[in-house]
Order: C-alpha cells, then sequence, then structure tokens
C-alpha cells in the first residue's frame, strides 16, 4: 500500500486561473448535489500545488466487479484484489480494506472515490464516503483509537499508533472532515491538512485551476482509475534511461525515424474496464494546440513496433484504437488486458509517452 509522502523535488508550475474549475458555487455551500465528475471533483479537492495526483473511482470498481455495495467480507476481499487488474494501484487505502474496516469501521470499499496528492509541502488523501457510513460515527470511533482533536485536525496519539498498527497508522495519523460534502482527509502532517480543507472549501486554488489538469481531466473523464503527473515527473515514470546503452539506442533509431519528442507541461493515464477489452488512455498537454498536433504525429508513430525498453511487440498488451488532439493535449487511446500488463502504476519505460 502506498504511504503518504510528499514529492522531494519539484518543478515549478504556472497557476492559470480559471473561474469555471474554481468555483463551487451552490454545492460548496451544501445547498445543492455535486454533478461533477468523481475525477473533476477529487481534483479540485487537491491544493494546487499538488504535483502528482491518483484517482480510483471505488463505486465505478464495485460496479464493475458486481460486488453490491461492498459491505460484505466477500465484496471487501474482491475489492482488496481489484490490484490485480490494475484498478487500485493509485489508492492508498485499497491495500488494507480488511484490516481498515475491523479498525475504523469503515474503508476504501466504503468510499464512492478516492484521490491521492503529493507536492512540495506535503501529501494527502481526499474520500468521499457513501451515504450509508456516518460521520459522527467514525469520530466516535477515533477516540478510542487514540485520537485527539485540535480544531479541525485529528491527531493520532503514540499508543493510538500501537493500536493500529504502523500501516494504518502512517497513511491515517492526521485527519479531517467535511461532513457536508461527506469528505475525509487524511495528511501526512498536521499542519497540511488545513490547506487540503481550505481547497475543499474553495478559499485557495486547487489543482483544477491549472488549464492543462482540466484538460486532461476532461479528457480522462469516466476512468475508474487515473493519475496525473507534472513536467518532469512524468518524464521520469517513463524513461528508458534504466535500460542501459542498448535500450537508448534503439529509442534513438526510432525517434530518428519518427520525429523529436516534446516535453508535455502535464501528462496523465486513465484506465475503464475490467476485462480483455478495457479502455486505457494517455494524454500529455503541450504549450500550444499546433505542438500538440505536432506530437501526436510522432507519438502516434511510435505506439507500434517493438517495446522498446520492454519485452516483445507494443501490441501484445496494446492497441492503439484512436488518436486525437484537442486543443493543446493530445491523446493515445488503446484497447488493453489488465490482467496482461499493468500500466497504472505510473512507472515504467513508454517511449511514446516520454520526454525528450
Amino acid at each position: 500500500m502506498a504511504r503518504l509522502r510528499p514529492l522531494v523535488r519539484a518543478i515549478l508550475i504556472p497557476v492559470v486561473a480559471i473561474a469555471a474549475a474554481v468555483a463551487l458555487g451552490s454545492w460548496a455551500s451544501g445547498r445543492a448535489p455535486d454533478t461533477r465528475s468523481p475525477l473533476t471533483a477529487s481534483l479540485d479537492a487537491l491544493p494546487a500545488q499538488t504535483l502528482v495526483a491518483g484517482f480510483t473511482d471505488w463505486a465505478q470498481i464495485r460496479h464493475e466487479l458486481r460486488v453490491g455495495s461492498g459491505s460484505t467480507v466477500t465484496a471487501r476481499d474482491a475489492l482488496g484484489a481489484a490490484s490485480l487488474r490494475d484498478l487500485s494501484t493509485r489508492s492508498v487505502l485499497g491495500g488494507t480494506i480488511g484490516l481498515m474496516h475491523a479498525t475504523y469501521g469503515w474503508s476504501a470499499a466504503d468510499l464512492e472515490w478516492e484521490s491521492y496528492g503529493q507536492s512540495p509541502s506535503g501529501a494527502a488523501m481526499v474520500a468521499r464516503l457513501s451515504g450509508s457510513i456516518s460521520i459522527d460515527e467514525i469520530q466516535k470511533r477515533l477516540r478510542k483509537l487514540g485520537y485527539s482533536r485540535d480544531g479541525d485536525v485529528w491527531t493520532l496519539s503514540a499508543a493510538g499508533s500501537t493500536r493500529v498498527g504502523t500501516e494504518l497508522a502512517a497513511t491515517l495519523g492526521h485527519l479531517g472532515f467535511v461532513p457536508r460534502e461527506r469528505l475525509v482527509v487524511a495528511a501526512d502532517q498536521a499542519a497540511f491538512v488545513p490547506v487540503v480543507l481550505a481547497t475543499i472549501s474553495g478559499r485557495d486554488a486547487s489543482m483544477l485551476t491549472r488549464r492543462p489538469v482540466a484538460d486532461i481531466a476532461s479528457v480522462l473523464k469516466g476512468s475508474t482509475t487515473a493519475v496525473i503527473q507534472a513536467g518532469s515527473f512524468g518524464c521520469r515514470a517513463t524513461s528508458l534511461d534504466e535500460g542501459g546503452p542498448a535500450v537508448r539506442a534503439q529509442a534513438d533509431a526510432a525517434l530518428a525515424r519518427a520525429g523529436a519528442l516534446a516535453t508535455p507541461t502535464f501528462t496523465g493515464r486513465g484506465l475503464t474496464g475490467v476485462s480483455e477489452k478495457a479502455a486505457l488512455r494517455f494524454a500529455a498537454a503541450f504549450g500550444s494546440p499546433a505542438q500538440a498536433t505536432s506530437q501526436l504525429s510522432i507519438r502516434t508513430a511510435l505506439a507500434s513496433g517493438p517495446f522498446i525498453g520492454r519485452s516483445g511487440q507494443i501490441g501484445d498488451t496494446l492497441t492503439l484504437d484512436d488518436a486525437t488532439a484537442v486543443g493543446s493535449v493530445a491523446t493515445l487511446s488503446f484497447t488493453t488486458d489488465p490482467e496482461r500488463a499493468a500500466y497504472m502504476s505510473g512507472e515504467g519505460p513508454l517511449l511514446f509517452a516520454s520526454c525528450p
């Protein structure tokens, strides 16, 4: 299970204010339900300085795995194995469903969606609880587990950490809640919880206020799981450098034929489906529509043939269905079988999604 941890290296990306993205409107005041897509809502809950964001649509996973509400032991076991189909790779809670349910009375099986963001200032998980879970009951149990409350922040004591175990304490040591929106926040440090709460309330800008992020979120709408990475983080995640001189020579030869790569401002990928016909989309935001169109042509040419840096052919696990450029975002859409190959970790050589 991934633990909440900040990014220690970051590049600075300008924040572009988008009125439509930052205006939470009547939903934020609790007067109307949130009608946005789960991915959009999750990114709008993460601070603007977030440089890597993971998203998991637990309601959609329950639907795709046909486990109902997720309230039974059998259903929770099935959801715990969702990572085997690459569905919960981005989750920080998916690996402890049974343990967390026994300890806290709720788990990822009880969520609508979950997001996890990393920034230079801190790391945080934000999740929306299903309507069957009472935040009042959650907080009552927190006190029994050894949490104390200071304003909006609930912090686990040293004795409580021993009680819940190292793994859960590392992820859920500092908590905050937005009852009106059924949101729970977990951060790697107590001081970062109010930062996230201020973002959710609309007092501070969110990750979605960055135009490239909003554009990629639009492309990846409907994904069961997604990851969005800023600049150099997306570059490192797809790099071929660890393959050695032979791999680098193959890559250089392919680029000599296809054309030169440019560095995206943000990249994203999203997976939808659990069968051999699952849809996998790779999106990259560039500096202009012209650059996106040019890069789309180059990256399409790199999306077939030998899988440079990996074994076999790209077509063994990825079938290119569509290649489009909308505005400044280029998108490659594939069909894949999640049980044959996993791509949602955001790590591993991918020349067609890489950087110079």
